[in-house]
């Protein structure tokens, strides 16, 4: 397990890439718990327990989806389990990375320091992403920038069409 968080750890420093990773059904099965778990102890700061883990469910479908769809387009099907399993895995540890960012702007909200690192991690997410994906598609960067770009933008948009913030206004 330790190999895999400092393999993961390298993915989000570029040191490593997705194929670094051993093609392991296993390791598909701990990635995904892994970030289910991350994932639901994230959002559950904001709502409760049951919209959290149909967050996480939709969470897991669009992360898969997507592989699949990228991976399916590029006759790279192969790639499936490292792709995903490095998509997972440094979603999981940005994750964490946020989570005290996170907390702090759920007590100030106009806490520069945190919206400056919460921006900062969003933009490492996009870079890490488009680095997984370069590598998965076999693609230059600027065009992964572009795909991450648009599966991050989807995924937001997704999540807000289905989960819907509460206007405090209403």
């Amino acid at each position: 397990m330790y190999d895999y968080l400092a393999l993961i750890f390298n993915i989000c420093l570029f040191k490593k890439k997705p194929q670094d990773i051993p093609y392991s059904q296993a390791t598909l099965r701990f990635s995904l718990i892994g970030y289910a778990i991350i994932s639901f102890m994230l959002i559950q700061m904001s709502v409760n327990d049951l919209n959290a883990l149909l967050q996480v469910a939709v969470e897991l479908i669009i992360i898969l989806g997507f592989s699949n769809l990228a991976l399916s387009i590029a006759k790279k099907r192969q790639r499936f389990v490292q792709t995903t399993c490095a998509l997972l895995g440094t979603d999981a540890l940005i994750s964490l990375c946020a989570a005290p960012v996170i907390a702090t702007l759920s007590i100030s909200p106009n806490n520069g320091l945190a919206l400056l690192a919460i921006i900062s991690l969003i933009i490492w997410h996009w870079l890490i992403t488009a680095h997984i994906i370069r590598h998965a598609l076999s693609q230059s960067f600027s065009f992964a920038l572009g795909i991450a770009f648009l599966y991050i933008f989807s995924a937001y948009q997704i999540m807000g069409v289905l989960f819907p913030t509460m206007n405090p206004t209403n």
